[in-house]
C-alpha cells in the first residue's frame, strides 16, 4: 500500500531522469568526439609513415621527385609537406603534416615521418 508520503516523494522526482540525461549527454558526446579524434590522428600518422616509405621506394627505383610528391599526395593527402635530400648513395624523405582535431581544427602540432633508402639510379633527385 502506498502512503501519502511515498506518493509525494515519487511526484517530486518526476522528470529527474530527463534532467540527468540532459546534463550527462554533452559530456558523453565530448568523450566520443575525443576518442574519434584520437583514432583519426592515429590513422593520419600511419598514412604519413606509409607515404614516406612509398615516396622513398619510388626515388630508390629512379623515379623523379615529382612522382614521389604525387605518391605522397595520393597516400597522405595534399597537406603533407615533402623534403627530399640526397646524402651520398642514400636518399632521405622527410614528411610533415599538421595535426587536426576531427579534420576541422588545427592544433599547431605536426606529424613527422622519415624514410631513407639507397638510391639505385641517379636520375631521381630534384
Amino acid at each position: 500500500m502506498h502512503t501519502r508520503q511515498t506518493i509525494r516523494h515519487q511526484e517530486s522526482e518526476r522528470g529527474s531522469v530527463t534532467t540527468e540525461f540532459a546534463v550527462a549527454l554533452p559530456a558523453v558526446v565530448l568523450v566520443l568526439l575525443l576518442v574519434v579524434s584520437v583514432a583519426l590522428a592515429g590513422a593520419a600518422r600511419v598514412a604519413l609513415e606509409d607515404a614516406a616509405r612509398a615516396a622513398a621506394r619510388e626515388l630508390a627505383r629512379g623515379a623523379s621527385a615529382e612522382t614521389a610528391q604525387q605518391t605522397v599526395v595520393s597516400t597522405a593527402g595534399a597537406d603533407a609537406e615533402v623534403h627530399i635530400t640526397q646524402q651520398g648513395a642514400y636518399t632521405h624523405v622527410r614528411l610533415t603534416q599538421p595535426v587536426s582535431i576531427l579534420g576541422l581544427v588545427e592544433t599547431g602540432a605536426e606529424h613527422t615521418a622519415e624514410a631513407q633508402v639507397r638510391t639505385e639510379h641517379a636520375g631521381g633527385m630534384p
